[in-house]
């Protein structure tokens, strides 16, 4: 890919949907750091692992909701939390967002993806009836892009046909990589009567480190026990 591609690629983005504030890198905490890995060609690590989902996916199985919709949200309510999640490259500066949405790929039925957004509501029911319209709208799209597509999201893709032990995203490097994390599922798998998750997270070492990845983790654990019924 060219450079003059890779910019066109990246003026996908649109206006922000949440406000934020602008991080000073001068003196801020992580400074050498953001520097230090603000140079590098490919800026993202990635971690892959699995969480239990258990008490989610018995919660979604008595209210009849949908399990892939259900660990999205509970991935955008976590990351919402966890404040180095929160922040993106934007103009040169570090911006925190007040809060983040989450786009994911949607399998249409001619079998290919598009990339849709879905807004965060808190209530999962909720949440979860709104994603179901967007979801067989979509299916039937001729669009790649559907909804917003701006920096305050997560981008999430799921495999739910095998389960994994590594996966990484196709992206391209911009001359400015906002930072948005990546994330990715597979297939659940049960052992026993537990419900494990597959999942893959790639963040931008310039905005956390693996102890940001472990907050996030053990948030993410603590929104999925909160459905025990």
């Amino acid at each position: 890919m060219t450079n003059r591609q890779a910019t066109k690629r990246c003026l996908i983005y649109m206006q922000d949907r949440y406000n934020k504030e602008i991080i000073p890198i001068e003196g801020w905490e992580r400074e050498e750091t953001f520097r230090f890995f603000s140079t590098f060609t490919q800026p993202f690590f990635n971690v892959h692992t699995e969480v239990d989902l258990t008490p989610l996916y018995r919660y979604c199985k008595q209210h009849g909701l949908s399990i892939s919709l259900a660990y999205m949200h509970a991935t955008t309510q976590a990351a919402r939390n966890t404040e180095s999640f929160l922040l993106r490259i934007q103009n040169g500066q570090v911006v925190k967002f007040s809060g983040l949405d989450m786009s994911t790929t949607i399998l249409k039925d001619n079998k290919q993806i598009a990339f849709t957004h879905f807004p965060f509501v808190e209530n999962l029911a909720d949440f979860c009836a709104e994603g179901a319209r967007i979801i067989a709208e979509v299916k039937k799209s001729p669009k790649l892009f559907n909804g917003h597509q701006g920096i305050d999201l997560l981008h999430m893709t799921t495999l739910p046909w095998f389960t994994f032990r590594g996966m990484e995203h196709a992206f391209s490097i911009c001359q400015e990589d906002p930072g948005v994390p990546k994330i990715g599922y597979g297939k659940l798998e049960m052992r026993g009567e537990q419900v494990y998750l597959p999942i893959s997270i790639g963040l931008h070492h310039a905005l956390a480190d693996g102890y940001h990845m472990h907050l996030f983790l053990e948030e993410l654990g603590r929104v999925i026990q909160g459905y025990t019924l």
